[in-house]
C-alpha cells in the first residue's frame, strides 16, 4: 500500500505543522482572533485573525488527509486489516480535536481546556507515528531489529515527555511563562517562593524538565550504544536527544527574549518532534513489527515465485 503510506507520512507531517501553528496562536495570543465565534470568523482583518484562521485552515487540511486515510484503509482492508481501526480512530480524533477547538474558544482559552486540546493533538500525533510505521511494514519498507525491553522503556519515556508538554501548556495557560527574568535560576534562587502560585507552576515545569531530560538522555544513549544492532532506533534516538538539547536552549531563550512568539512556537514544535521520535522508537521496537515486516516481505515475493 505505497499510496496509503505516503498519505500517512503526509498526515504526520501536516499534524506536526498544525501543532506548531497552534503554538504560534498561543504565543501571539491569537486564540480569540475571531472573538468567541466558531467556525465563522467575523471582524476586521488583523494579525490575530489571520493567525487564528491559518490554524483553522491547517486543521481542515489534516481532517481531509485523515478522511482520505480512513477511506483508503477501508478499501484495502483485505491487504492490511490492522490499519483500518487506527485510521478510523485517527479520523475520529481529529474531529474531536476540532470540537475541542471550539470549546477552547467558547471558554475563552481557559488553561484546562487548552491542555486537553494539546493532549488530544499529541495523542493524534503518536497514533499517526504508529500508522506510518505500520504502513511501512505493509509495503516491506521497515526493516528494524526489535527489543521488547526498549519498547517498554520507550513507552515510559514517551509518557514522561507528554506529561512535560502538558505541564508546559498549563504554564502558558496560567500566564506563568515569564515570571522570572533569569535562567537557570529563578529570581536569583534555585528554588523560588513556592507560596506564589505562578512561581510554583513555573518551577514545577522546570523541575519536571530536568527529570524528563535525564530519563530521555539515558534512554537515548543506551540505544545509541547499540546502533549496529538497532540502526533505525539509533537514528530516532539521535533526533530525540539532539532536539532535547536544542529544546533546553530554546526554553532558556523563552526567558531571555521575554516569550518571543517565534521562540515559543519553536519550543512546542521541538517538544512534539521529541515525542514523535521516542514514540517511534517504542513502536518499531515491538516484536510484532518484525513479524509483520517478515509477512509483508513474503507476500511481496509470492507472485515472483509462482
Amino acid at each position: 500500500m505505497p499510496r496509503f503510506h505516503r498519505i500517512a507520512a503526509l498526515s504526520l507531517a501536516a499534524t506536526l505543522a498544525l501543532v506548531s501553528i497552534g503554538g504560534l496562536v498561543r504565543a501571539t495570543k491569537s486564540g480569540l482572533g475571531c472573538g468567541d465565534n466558531w467556525p465563522d470568523c467575523p471582524g476586521e482583518v488583523d494579525r490575530a485573525l489571520i493567525i487564528e484562521m491559518s490554524h483553522r485552515g491547517a486543521a481542515v487540511v489534516v481532517v481531509v488527509l485523515l478522511a482520505t486515510l480512513a477511506l483508503l484503509a477501508w478499501r484495502r482492508r483485505r491487504e492490511a486489516p490492522g490499519l483500518v481501526a487506527p485510521s478510523v480512530i485517527a479520523f475520529g480524533l481529529v474531529l474531536f480535536q476540532a470540537v475541542l477547538g471550539a470549546v477552547v474558544v467558547w471558554l475563552e482559552l481557559r488553561a484546562e481546556s487548552v491542555v486537553l486540546h494539546l493532549g488530544t493533538a499529541m495523542a493524534l500525533l503518536v497514533l499517526l507515528v504508529y500508522i506510518t510505521a505500520a504502513s511501512s511494514v505493509s509495503v516491506a519498507n521497515l526493516d528494524a531489529a526489535t527489543d521488547a525491553g526498549i519498547a517498554r522503556r520507550g513507552r515510559l519515556v514517551a509518557a514522561a515527555v507528554l506529561l512535560l508538554l502538558l505541564a508546559g501548556s498549563y504554564v502558558t495557560g496560567r500566564d506563568a511563562g515569564y515570571v522570572f527574568g533569569d535562567w537557570p535560576l529563578m529570581n536569583g534562587r534555585l528554588v523560588p517562593d513556592l507560596s506564589v502560585e505562578r512561581f510554583a507552576v513555573h518551577f514545577l515545569h522546570r523541575a519536571l524538565a530536568g527529570v524528563v531530560g535525564i530519563m530521555l538522555l539515558t534512554f537515548c544513549v543506551g540505544i545509541m550504544r547499540r546502533k549496529r544492532e538497532l540502526p533505525l532506533q539509533a537514528r530516532l534516538a539521535h533526533i530525540a536527544a539532539g532536539a532535547f538539547a536544542v529544546e533546553v536552549l530554546v526554553g532558556a531563550a523563552n526567558i531571555w527574549t521575554r516569550l518571543n512568539p517565534a521562540v515559543v512556537t519553536l519550543h512546542l514544535a521541538l517538544g512534539a518532534l521529541i515525542l514523535a521520535s521516542v514514540a517511534g522508537i517504542a513502536i518499531i521496537s515491538r516484536p510484532e513489527f518484525a513479524a509483520g515486516a517478515a509477512r509483508a516481505r513474503s507476500l511481496k515475493m509470492e507472485p515472483a515465485s509462482t
